[in-house]
């Protein structure tokens, strides 16, 4: 006998919110976002599966976006090297 989906009620945050930044970190376990908007930031935890169809489907949206409105070009920013000590005060 096949379960009928299950509905799930998600509150939805009215706002949206221009990202101004993004850092990532990684371990064995989850990778962990720090997304920035202004002066606000949010932290996000996902397994490695999850952050995989995380970038595919951001994949699979870029390509449909350049195949409507032609090849983006663009580099990741240089970071600059921070020391460990450092790197533990900033995201996680």
């Amino acid at each position: 006998m096949e379960k009928e989906p299950q509905q799930i009620q998600l509150s939805v945050d009215p706002n949206a919110y221009l990202i101004s930044g993004v850092n990532m970190g990684f371990d064995e376990e989850n990778f962990h976002f720090l997304i920035t908007s202004g002066t606000q930031g949010r932290q996000f935890v996902a397994t490695p599966k999850h952050a995989k169809r995380i970038y595919m489907l951001l994949e699979q949206q870029i390509k449909q976006y350049e195949k409507q409105f032609g090849e983006l070009t663009t580099e990741l920013p240089h970071m600059p090297k921070m020391s460990q000590e450092q790197r533990s005060k900033v995201g996680f």
